[in-house]
C-alpha cells in the first residue's frame, strides 16, 4: 500500500534490495527515527528469494515496494524509483546503512542553501560506527588502477601514494565524486541527467553521475556535518562470484567510455587487472595453507578464479 501523502512529501528515497531483509529492516527504522523532514520510500526490490518484499509490506506499509520479477541491476533499477518519485528531493539510498543524527534533514537543509551544490554525499562510518570509511573518489586513471590493484606501495614503508582512488576528505568541501552509497540531488537535476547509466549492471554509476553533475557546472560536495553507517557489500555476498566480474565489468565499461574506446589504453587496463587478481589469488591461498580464514580464503580464491577467466577468456 502506498500512503495517500507521497505526493506532498518533500523528499523521495530509492532504496534497492537485494536479499537483505534483516539489514534493511534496521535501515528503513533509523529513516523512521532519525528524520523529520517529509519523505516517501521507494524500494526497489530486485527479485529477491529472501522475505525483503513481505517485510515491507508487512512493517512498513506506507512504502512504495516495486518488486521486480528478475533482477534488473543497481542503476535500471534506481532509475525505476525515480521515474515514481514525488519529492523535490531525491536520495539513492543503500539498503546497508543507518542514518545517524537527522543526517538526511542536514543534508536536505545544506542542499536547499546552497543552489549551487548538485549532489551531496554525508561522512560515512564502517559498521563499528567509529572508524571512518573511505567517502569520495577521485575520477579513476590509469596510474589510479595501476595502485588500487598492483599495490606496490604497501610493502614500501612511509609510503602512500597521493593518487589513489578512495579517500575520506579531512572536511566538508568539493569533491570529484562521493561514493554511491548516499547521494542526494534534486528530482528535477535526476530527471534532466536522466538517471543512473543503465550500461553499468552494478558499480561506477556513481561515478558517472557526479561526472554528469558537474558537466553542468555544478558542485559534488562531501558534507562532514551528516553522518551515517555503511555496512557494505551486504546485498552482493551471495553472489560473490558475479559481483566482482560485474565491478571488473564496470571498471572496463568506465574506461572505455572515458578513453574513447583506446585499443591501447583498454589493454594496459587488462594487464593490470590480471596481474592484480593473480597476485591476490595466490596471497589467499598462502592464507589458506596456514590455516588462517580459510573460509574466507576460499571464497575470495573462486571470486579471483572468475575474475581471472573473464578478463583471459572474455573482457567483454
Amino acid at each position: 500500500m502506498v500512503s495517500s501523502l507521497r505526493m506532498f512529501q518533500k523528499i523521495s528515497i530509492i532504496i534497492v534490495s537485494y536479499n537483505v531483509s534483516a539489514i534493511m529492516r534496521d535501515c528503513l527504522r533509523s529513516i523512521q527515527r532519525e528524520t523529520a523532514t517529509p519523505y516517501e520510500i521507494i524500494i526497489v526490490d530486485n527479485a529477491s528469494t529472501d522475505d525483503s518484499c513481505a517485510m515491507v509490506a508487512e512493517e512498513f506499509p506506507d512504502a512504495m515496494l516495486i518488486a521486480n520479477k528478475e533482477n534488473q541491476g543497481f542503476a535500471k533499477a534506481n532509475n525505476q524509483g525515480l521515474r515514481e518519485a514525488k519529492g523535490e528531493y531525491l536520495l539513492f539510498l543503500n539498503p546497508d546503512t543507518i542514518i545517524l543524527n537527522g543526517a538526511i534533514d542536514r543534508m536536505v537543509a545544506y542542499l536547499e542553501q546552497h543552489p549551487n551544490v548538485g549532489l551531496l554525499g554525508p561522512h560515512t562510518f564502517n559498521a563499528d560506527g567509529a572508524t571512518t570509511q573511505s567517502t569520495a573518489l577521485h575520477h579513476p586513471s590509469l596510474v589510479r588502477a595501476f595502485h588500487a590493484h598492483i599495490p606496490l606501495w604497501r610493502v614500501v614503508p612511509f609510503w602512500k601514494p597521493a593518487v589513489l582512488g578512495e579517500y575520506a576528505p579531512a572536511a566538508s568541501g568539493n569533491v570529484e565524486i562521493v561514493k554511491g552509497s548516499c547521494m542526494l540531488m534534486r528530482t528535477a537535476l535526476a530527471r534532466e541527467i536522466g538517471g543512473m547509466n543503465e550500461q553499468y549492471f552494478m558499480y561506477s554509476e556513481e561515478i558517472d553521475l557526479c561526472e554528469a553533475v558537474r558537466k553542468r557546472k555544478l558542485s559534488v560536495y562531501y558534507y562532514a556535518d551528516a553522518s551515517i553507517i555503511h555496512l557494505g557489500g551486504a546485498s552482493t555476498e551471495a553472489v560473490s562470484d558475479a559481483m566482482a566480474v560485474h565491478l571488473y565489468r564496470s571498471t572496463k565499461k568506465l574506461f572505455a567510455r572515458q578513453y574513447n574506446n583506446s585499443p591501447i589504453v583498454l589493454q594496459i587496463l587488462r594487464g593490470i587487472l590480471v596481474i592484480g587478481s593473480l597476485w591476490r589469488f595466490c596471497a589467499w591461498k598462502l592464507v589458506q595453507i596456514f590455516k588462517s580464514k580459510s573460509d574466507t580464503a576460499q571464497t575470495k580464491q573462486r571470486n579471483h578464479k572468475a575474475l581471472l577467466r573473464w578478463l583471459l577468456r572474455d573482457f567483454s
